[in-house]
């Protein structure tokens, strides 16, 4: 299936899911970049073992392409992976009629749509996402970046991909804590954006709903219309100046428990476990503050706490937490900005909050824990 995403009204990118996957990147391979000396693949240790030779396989033509590899997860995201990664290409004489294949999760994405974007000037680069988390949301929509430090994402721009190729059999390479992670985007979208979405998949069990680990039509339709709806928000806003904004929702505090779990080494939690839980704190104040009914936030909240993986905040913490909040991109003139919901399906942004509220949302999602220990005592009765 070829969606098409134009800004502006100008054609700039397409996105092609389903089986006719290897035929469309041959097809504008064959277009765009005929001299497979000036394209370069983007890899991490991973995606060079268990994927690549997937995609040289259905793609031959690309047996000569210059292989870039980088280690990975979130720690290859930094400053000094991304100066190794430009020096590499200056190495390889690499030019801006040079394209970038970025093979792999969202780490790939971002990282090597920063390293297009900014060498030379800017250089062509497609993504083949590899994890449900890349396919469904950092893949799609050309935000790039790195992080500083802890703090996610702190240096980035926006530049589209001239194309997102997904495969959807990729993600049989895939361990089901990653498919799980991955799924979190989705559940994102539905909330903000698609109430039928939601209605969908609030009752499932990950566990049940994943145990054909052959990961069947359910949900490559679940992937196909997410990608739809993410799309349709960044055609309207690119560069995130007002509806895209809601694409942010469980990120605030999903960003600041990803980066305080940085800090704790053999806790840290993936990005997707993160915004999971982050959705926690942030319905809680859709409740208090933006409408949302309390049946709604109670039904998102369990969904959460019944799939996902919960991660201790103690006292010591909370400041913490705080001070990464502090530094989100979405904060503005001093203000500390949310997304927050109206109701499951619809979401308001530019919410202010104070600290108080904040450190309230914090609070709750403290006190969850006692809750699912103890639902979790009454399971094994």
């Amino acid at each position: 299936m070829k969606i098409s995403g134009k800004v502006n009204g100008t054609a700039e990118w397409i996105i092609l899911t389903g089986d006719s996957v290897f035929a469309g990147l041959n097809e504008f391979l064959s277009k765009n970049f005929s001299d497979p000396g000036h394209i370069f693949i983007l890899v991490d240790e991973n995606t060079k073992q268990f994927c690549l030779p997937v995609l040289l396989s259905n793609k031959p033509c690309l047996q000569h392409s210059i292989i870039l590899e980088t280690k990975s997860g979130e720690q290859s995201k930094s400053p000094e992976t991304l100066f190794y990664l430009w020096n590499s290409l200056i190495e390889k004489h690499a030019d801006r009629h040079s394209l970038l294949i970025n093979l792999g999760g969202g780490v790939i994405s971002d990282l090597g749509g920063f390293l297009a974007s900014t060498f030379k000037r800017g250089i062509s680069f497609i993504n083949i996402p590899t994890t449900l988390m890349s396919q469904t949301d950092a893949a799609i929509g050309g935000k790039t970046g790195i992080n500083l430090g802890n703090i996610k994402n702190q240096v980035g721009t926006f530049y589209n991909p001239k194309g997102v190729f997904i495969f959807d059999d990729f993600l049989k390479t895939l361990p089901f804590k990653e498919i799980r992670s991955g799924f979190a985007e989705i559940l994102k979208t539905a909330l903000v954006a698609d109430k039928a979405l939601w209605e969908k998949i609030r009752n499932i069990s990950f566990t049940d709903y994943f145990a054909d680990l052959q990961y069947g039509s359910c949900l490559k339709e679940l992937i196909y219309q997410s990608v739809m709806i993410k799309n349709d928000i960044v055609q309207k806003d690119f560069y995130e100046v007002n509806d895209r904004k809601k694409l942010n929702f469980g990120h605030t505090f999903g960003h600041a428990l990803e980066s305080l779990s940085m800090g704790k080494p053999g806790k840290e939690l993936s990005h997707g476990n993160a915004v999971a839980l982050g959705i926690i704190p942030e319905s809680f104040l859709s409740f208090r503050y933006s409408g949302l009914h309390e049946e709604e936030m109670q039904s998102i909240v369990s969904m959460i706490l019944r799939n996902y993986e919960y991660f201790f905040i103690g006292e010591e913490d909370k400041e913490r937490v705080f001070e990464f909040i502090l530094q989100d991109k979405k904060n503005k003139e001093g203000g500390i900005f949310f997304v927050l919901l109206e109701q499951t399906g619809k979401a308001v942004i530019n919410q202010q909050l104070s600290r108080q509220q904040i450190m309230e949302a914090i609070s709750f999602y403290q006190q969850l824990k006692a809750i699912q220990i103890r639902d979790e005592n009454d399971y094994d009765r």
